[in-house]
Protein backbone atom coordinates (compact mmCIF):
# COMPACT_ATOMS: atom_id res chain seq x y z
CA UNK A 1 0.00 0.00 0.00
CA UNK A 2 1.34 3.42 -0.90
CA UNK A 3 2.02 6.05 1.74
CA UNK A 4 -0.80 8.18 0.34
CA UNK A 5 -3.36 5.38 0.62
CA UNK A 6 -2.11 4.56 4.11
CA UNK A 7 -2.55 8.20 5.17
CA UNK A 8 -6.10 8.31 3.79
CA UNK A 9 -7.02 5.05 5.52
CA UNK A 10 -5.46 6.25 8.78
CA UNK A 11 -7.48 9.48 8.57
CA UNK A 12 -10.71 7.56 7.95
CA UNK A 13 -10.06 5.15 10.83
CA UNK A 14 -8.88 7.89 13.17
CA UNK A 15 -6.04 5.58 14.22
CA UNK A 16 -3.25 3.61 12.61
CA UNK A 17 -4.65 0.68 10.63
CA UNK A 18 -3.86 -2.88 11.74
CA UNK A 19 -0.58 -4.24 10.38
CA UNK A 20 -2.45 -6.77 8.25
CA UNK A 21 -3.88 -3.91 6.19
CA UNK A 22 -0.35 -3.30 4.89
CA UNK A 23 -0.79 -6.28 2.57
CA UNK A 24 -3.63 -4.54 0.69
CA UNK A 25 -2.85 -3.17 -2.73
CA UNK A 26 -3.74 0.47 -3.50
CA UNK A 27 -7.04 -0.38 -5.18
CA UNK A 28 -8.31 -2.46 -2.25
CA UNK A 29 -7.10 0.10 0.28
CA UNK A 30 -8.91 2.86 -1.61
CA UNK A 31 -12.07 0.70 -1.78
CA UNK A 32 -11.89 0.09 1.97
CA UNK A 33 -11.34 3.79 2.67
CA UNK A 34 -14.34 4.78 0.55
CA UNK A 35 -16.53 2.12 2.17
CA UNK A 36 -15.62 3.38 5.63
CA UNK A 37 -16.34 6.97 4.59
CA UNK A 38 -19.74 6.05 3.14
CA UNK A 39 -20.64 4.07 6.26
CA UNK A 40 -19.77 7.05 8.47
CA UNK A 41 -21.82 9.39 6.26
CA UNK A 42 -24.84 7.05 6.35
CA UNK A 43 -24.60 6.74 10.12
CA UNK A 44 -24.38 10.52 10.52
CA UNK A 45 -27.33 11.03 8.20
CA UNK A 46 -29.41 8.50 10.11
CA UNK A 47 -28.50 10.15 13.39
CA UNK A 48 -29.51 13.58 12.09
CA UNK A 49 -32.86 12.21 10.95
CA UNK A 50 -33.43 10.58 14.33
CA UNK A 51 -32.66 13.83 16.14
CA UNK A 52 -35.05 15.78 13.93
CA UNK A 53 -37.76 13.17 14.53
CA UNK A 54 -37.16 13.35 18.28
CA UNK A 55 -37.41 17.14 18.23
CA UNK A 56 -40.96 16.86 16.91
CA UNK A 57 -41.87 15.68 20.43
CA UNK A 58 -40.73 19.03 21.85
CA UNK A 59 -43.17 21.95 21.77
CA UNK A 60 -42.69 24.03 18.62
CA UNK A 61 -41.66 27.24 20.40
CA UNK A 62 -38.81 25.51 22.23
CA UNK A 63 -37.42 23.45 19.33
CA UNK A 64 -35.07 26.04 17.89
CA UNK A 65 -33.56 27.13 21.25
CA UNK A 66 -33.16 23.47 22.20
CA UNK A 67 -31.54 22.67 18.84
CA UNK A 68 -29.07 25.55 19.38
CA UNK A 69 -28.25 24.34 22.90
CA UNK A 70 -27.71 20.75 21.82
CA UNK A 71 -25.80 21.31 18.59
CA UNK A 72 -23.82 24.46 19.13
Amino acid sequence: MSAEELALLRAELGAPPPESFGSLDDTRARTLTLALRRARERRASGLNEAVEDALTLVPALTREPLRRMLFR
